[in-house]
């Protein structure tokens, strides 16, 4: 019984990690592409060091959404911005 309270555990924490490094991902569009694209390699790496195949798109995607980021960051800033009528 303790073996799978052990596995549901690591499981949770799994999904936490992927929640947070999608959401870091895409904020990384946004602003502080830099700081939030490392941040969702890091959690897509200790996602996929704990048995999540997901880890692995999880750092593809921050390291393209960093890079898209990096560019063009102020563009989309601008964009989001004048869209929402901020």
């Amino acid at each position: 019984m303790s073996q799978f309270n052990i596995g549901r555990r690591v499981k949770g924490s799994t999904i936490a990690l992927m929640v947070i490094g999608w959401i870091s991902a895409v904020l990384s569009l946004f602003a502080y592409p830099f700081i939030f694209g490392v941040v969702g390699v890091i959690m897509g790496i200790m996602a996929t060091k704990s048995g999540s195949r997901a880890g692995l798109s999880l750092i593809v995607t921050s390291i393209i959404l960093m890079g898209i980021g990096l560019i063009f960051s102020g563009v989309i800033m601008n964009y989001t911005t004048h869209f929402l009528g901020l």
